[in-house]
């Protein structure tokens, strides 16, 4: 499913493989660091901005393993 802006604040319905979502609630986020953005259901939002931290975290420890000499 495509979601745009006209869709923000809509509530919708949906299953998949975990369960069934009721009353999800269509939003936009945006990642502080990349400013990448997500518009869809606020369960999937949520994993999102989760996985843009994880990524962010492990750019941000490699970066300064680089700078002590410590390359992998």
């Amino acid at each position: 499913m495509k979601y745009t802006e006209d869709d923000l604040g809509k509530e919708i319905d949906f299953d998949d493989e975990h369960g069934s979502y009721l009353q999800e609630r269509i939003v936009q986020v945006v990642c502080g660091i990349c400013a990448g953005s997500y518009i869809g259901p606020i369960r999937q939002a949520g994993g999102f901005l989760s996985g843009h931290m994880a990524y962010h975290d492990w750019e941000f420890k490699m970066m300064m393993s680089s700078e002590q000499g410590l390359v992998a």
